[in-house]
This record gives C-alpha cells, sequence and structure tokens, in this order.
C-alpha cells in the first residue's frame, strides 16, 4: 500500500489558520480540508491539493513514500518554524533539529529540503548543516542538500568583527561551500 503525507495540517497550524479560515478562503468544503489533512479517511485530488497549497502560498510536491517523513524536527518544520518566529530564531530551531537528528539518527529528518520560498541565507545554512551532520555519522546526504547555495555575500554567522578570521580559517567545507562562515565547533553542544 502506498501512503502519501501531506504537512497541511502543519503549515495550516504553522501559519495560524483555522480550519474555517481555510475552507473560506479557498473555496473546499470543511470534508475536503479534513480529508487534505487527513487522506486516510477519503479521496485526495490533485485540484484540492492545488487549492489548499495555493492559499498556504506553497508548491505542491508530491513525494511517494512508505512512511511519514515529516516531523516536528524536520528539515521542513524547521524552516516553517523559523519563518513563523522571525530570522533571529534560527539559532532554536536548528539546533533543536541537530540534537533531534543525533539522537535519532533518522534519515527521514532530512529527506525534504526546505520549502521553496525559506529565505535563502536559511535555506543555505540548513543544507550545510545537513551535509555536515550525514558525513559525520556516515549515512548517505539527500540530493536537495547537496546543490550548492552559494550566498551572494559571505555570512558569517557569529556577526562578530573580531571573529571573522578564525572562521575563515575554521569554516568547515560543507559551510564554506555555501559562502557561510561559522567556527569548527559550530555544531557542537555542550
Amino acid at each position: 500500500m502506498i501512503r502519501f503525507y501531506l504537512p497541511f495540517p502543519y503549515l495550516r497550524r504553522a501559519l495560524k489558520l483555522s480550519e474555517r479560515t481555510v475552507t473560506l478562503r479557498s473555496g473546499l468544503s470543511r470534508g475536503a480540508v479534513r480529508q487534505l489533512e487527513n487522506p486516510s479517511t477519503g479521496n485526495v485530488t490533485m485540484n484540492s491539493i492545488s487549492q489548499f497549497a495555493a492559499l498556504l502560498e506553497r508548491d505542491v510536491e508530491v513525494i511517494v513514500g512508505s512512511q511519514e517523513i515529516l516531523s516536528e524536527y524536520s528539515t521542513v518544520a524547521i524552516a516553517l518554524k523559523i519563518a513563523r518566529d522571525g530570522f533571529e530564531s534560527w539559532k532554536t530551531h536548528l539546533f533543536d533539529f541537530v540534537d533531534e537528528f543525533r539522537r535519532t539518527v533518522d534519515a527521514r529528518l532530512i529527506i525534504l529540503p526546505p520549502p521553496s520560498g525559506t529565505e535563502i541565507k536559511i535555506a543555505a545554512l540548513i543544507a550545510s548543516t545537513v551535509r555536515a551532520l550525514c558525513e559525520e555519522v556516515s549515512i548517505d546526504t539527500p540530493s536537495w542538500a547537496l546543490r550548492r547555495r552559494f550566498l551572494p555575500k559571505p555570512w558569517f554567522v557569529a556577526e562578530m568583527n573580531s571573529l571573522k578570521a578564525s572562521a575563515i580559517l575554521e569554516a568547515p567545507i560543507q559551510f564554506r561551500a555555501n559562502n557561510i562562515f561559522v567556527h569548527d565547533n559550530f555544531l557542537a553542544r555542550a
């Protein structure tokens, strides 16, 4: 049996939209919205998926798998949390993801890229982090994370002029490849 996982309930809640608001704005019935949020309850049409995704300002990507691939610590979820909570929240959400990945070494957390429209710095940082973590635990890096996301302007994550020189020298290749400069202990946790 093939299962489809649609992260619409998470997206809807992350954007603070009620089920009723979604039905009014999308033109879908409440039953159609519930079916989209729980596809096992009925037939889901591509038209309904497209209408719902358009309302949420998301692209439709259909991924078929045998298990759920989105959790609150996935690359998709952390990108959405950062978008919801503001750019500066990346530290909290990224390191929650790093901790969860190291704890579980669950490749499902990294199978999907951040949603299109994710701020370029955040998308590059997430991709660089995924590459570093995959190398750390000796698993294959997903193809989306291998794609170069070279920032037009160098990003010194520490944001302190006195640390720029050491960040240039110490930044792991996974980060330098995207023009991001961090210290060699960036992903280390106490």
